[in-house]
């Protein structure tokens, strides 16, 4: 079960004076890429769960899909997103619990989210609820076989940070993405990994102290290399999803 208190107070903090701008814009983009393969048309209901500050949204909204929505559980979140971006609806929402109607959204997307959960269950069932037959989910997930997000944020690892984790945060590997889908009913059409998901410096800057946060452009080179290696399909950063209802 997630400590829900325990989130809002840690994202309302991160988001208390800047967005929480976690990728560069190439980054974005690719994640745009890799959910366009679902087919979606311009004018699907698309709603981004668990937003944050709405930066994926914002990218979403002007890539087309202006009936894009963003929910998220920290009103300061959601109060940036808003902020900087007034054209978006944006709604503080428990993603769990969303009290939209049956059978409404044509896409979900969840991006970085479902490890905040210590079980997806509920949040695979409100899912299934409220998509349309046939409603399709992208996820895009931090891959717990990553070596680099094991050691610095893993619960098992001696050289885990408090300060690179929120404290629901449990780590999901493919295996456990797709069965935790497959078990709530969803049809699933593809799972893999990737890498050369490059992180921005304002990120790095929430996390380190100066000068260590310039880290991040050799975590991002060696992502990179990590993405032209037979290794990435298993020990990539990322997991992408693709699931029907």
């Amino acid at each position: 079960m997630q400590d829900k208190k325990l989130e809002k107070i840690s994202f309302d903090k991160f988001a208390s004076e800047e967005p929480w701008h976690a990728f560069t814009d190439k980054t974005y983009h690719k994640i745009i890429k890799l959910f366009l393969k679902l087919n979606p048309k311009k004018n699907d209901r698309i709603i981004d769960m668990g937003c944050g500050t709405g930066e994926l949204t914002k990218n979403l909204y002007d890539f087309g899909f202006e009936n894009v929505s963003g929910y998220d559980i920290s009103k300061n979140c959601i109060a940036m997103a808003r902020k900087n971006y007034g054209e978006i609806d944006f709604q503080v929402k428990d993603i769990e619990t969303t009290k939209l109607r049956p059978n409404s959204v044509d896409f979900l997307v969840y991006c970085g989210i479902l490890h905040h959960f210590a079980n997806t269950r509920k949040v695979i069932k409100e899912a299934k609820r409220i998509l349309r037959k046939n409603g399709k989910i992208f996820v895009f997930e931090p891959n717990a076989s990553n070596p680099i997000l094991w050691i610095f944020r893993s619960e098992k690892s001696p050289f885990k940070s408090d300060r690179l984790r929120t404290p629901n945060e449990r780590f999901l590997t493919k295996a456990q993405i797709r069965e935790s889908f497959k078990k709530g009913g969803f049809k699933i059409i593809g799972i893999g990994c990737i890498s050369s998901v490059s992180y921005a410096k304002i990120y790095f800057r929430k996390l380190f102290p100066f000068p260590f946060f310039y880290v991040v452009y050799l975590y991002n080179l060696f992502d990179l290399i990590l993405n032209k290696t037979i290794f990435r399909e298993n020990y990539g950063s990322f997991i992408y999803g693709y699931f029907e209802k």
